[in-house]
């Protein structure tokens, strides 16, 4: 023996998908472990921040419009984080005429509903892998 340690397997992305529509939360984590990603979710922002506590996430994918805390207030919350700047959050609403987005700071937004393959591909392009 050489001595030399074995490849230590690399750990997998954690995302945060953040949704108060459970069938969403559920499809997104099962269509993403799938293909490599580990997953949380919370079902509102005040959620996901004490989500955030346990285990810092890789990349947030998020719905605007939820109860107790928005997308928008999570958002902000967020990025108040001493690590949150570098933080890649996608914001997701099936209605963005509702929301004024000018003033946060999200990476990207998508209309909803949002296509698998399109939300797959955007958070390897925000991470800068391929799962």
């Amino acid at each position: 023996m050489s001595g030399v340690s074995p490849p230590q397997p690399a750990v997998q992305p954690l995302l945060l998908i953040v949704d108060d529509e459970i069938d969403i939360t559920d499809t997104y984590a099962m269509l993403l472990e799938l293909h490599g990603y580990r997953v949380m979710t919370a079902v509102h922002g005040a959620d996901a921040l004490l989500k955030v506590q346990q285990a810092w996430p890789d990349l947030v994918i998020s719905d605007c419009m939820m109860p107790v805390m928005n997308g928008l207030e999570l958002c902000s919350a967020l990025r108040a984080l001493p690590q949150g700047a570098g933080l890649p959050i996608i914001l997701c609403s099936g209605a963005p005429e509702r929301h004024d987005l000018s003033q946060s700071s999200h990476n990207l937004f998508l209309r909803k509903p949002v296509f698998f393959e399109q939300l797959l591909a955007e958070i390897e392009r925000l991470l800068g892998t391929h799962a």
